[in-house]
């Protein structure tokens, strides 16, 4: 089996973004620009799995490792999107039964 073929995937970004906000920009800039990145990822990620499962089921693709590999970095970028939503709404409601 040949470990080589493995390089065509591209490694997940970093959460954190490249800038740091400005103090002139708007509170909370920084968490929008990666939450932002996370989206644009995952749009990514899926738009590749999709087209590495296309090219496996036209006969192009002869490499599954490949391809389930791709499809499973797509799942794990969107498994982080609902783990961000799920602890978001656990804080939301928090901080309501504090306010009661």
């Amino acid at each position: 089996m040949a470990v080589s073929s493995l390089g065509s995937l591209a490694p997940l970004a970093p959460l954190t973004p490249t800038a740091r906000p400005d103090a002139s920009g708007p509170a909370g800039s920084g968490f929008a620009q990666v939450l932002q990145g996370v989206i644009a990822q995952n749009a990514t990620a899926a738009s590749g799995a999709d087209a590495a499962v296309a090219s496996l089921a036209s006969g192009q693709a002869q490499d599954l490792h490949t391809v389930s590999l791709t499809v499973a970095q797509a799942d794990l970028t969107f498994r982080l999107i609902l783990e961000m939503r799920n602890r978001l709404t656990d804080a939301f409601q928090e901080v309501q039964r504090m306010q009661a």
